[in-house]
């Protein structure tokens, strides 16, 4: 795969390798279900049961969820739907995406030094950043990003048979849990020298500061300094 000289990829060499490790690690490529940051959240609010004498289920509403109107436990409680003070069946839309996995870390923890309250789970999840076409984006602004003009913005060329042009969304990470059926694996993953690239861009979006090193050194070189 060739890429642009005003891409950073063309400074390492290989940017993606081919892997057939069944160990899920940082810098795989994988498909997942993953939110889109809306600008506005839904909640599913119970209305009541479906049927009186049928606690399975319930009937919902699907309203705006407002940090000065949470939704309310229904009364009575539905056992189909179960909700405690200060939670909410909060509703997003999700959208079937490529995304890197920026996260895959973290020990389990043991059962004795878990804490006790009701489904709080503390074990590592998966912390995943999306990626997004550029097909109907402004070409100029897809240059800048190429160029490493922001630090939430990582262009890159996926290693499919599209080879299609995509923007990293540092700002979306998210995570997911480990369920092997929430997500598809490829058989891709950033090379060692890519994922320090990935690193130091991490850490740029992160702090704001950009840190002397390959990737402060290309985006001088990118913007003539």
């Amino acid at each position: 795969m060739s890429y642009p000289e005003d891409a950073i990829q063309s400074l390492v060499a290989p940017w993606w390798t081919a892997t057939q490790s069944s160990t899920l690690a940082r810098g795989r490529l994988v498909y997942a279900f993953v939110q889109r940051a809306d600008a506005h959240s839904f909640a599913l609010t119970v209305e009541g049961r479906k049927e009186p004498a049928d606690p399975s289920s319930a009937r919902m509403r699907l309203s705006p969820l407002r940090s000065d109107a949470p939704p309310k436990p229904p009364s009575p409680p539905s056992p189909a739907v179960p909700l405690e003070a200060h939670e909410a069946w909060c509703v997003r839309r999700a959208h079937w995406r490529p995304c890197l996995v920026v996260g895959a870390t973290g020990p389990a923890v043991h059962r004795p030094l878990r804490t006790a309250e009701r489904e709080t789970p503390v074990g590592p999840a998966l912390l995943l950043a999306p990626y997004d076409d550029v097909a109907t984006l402004d070409a100029g602004f897809v240059a800048r990003a190429r160029r490493a003009e922001y630090p939430h913005l990582l262009w890159d060329r996926l290693p499919l048979a599209s080879d299609r042009e995509v923007l990293l969304r540092l700002d979306q990470m998210q995570p997911i849990g480990r369920d092997p059926l929430g997500f598809e694996w490829t058989e891709h993953t950033l090379s060692p020298a890519a994922l320090s690239v990935l690193d130091a861009w991490l850490a740029w979006n992160l702090t704001g500061a950009l840190a002397p090193g390959d990737l402060r050194d290309f985006r001088d070189l990118a913007r003539g300094g």
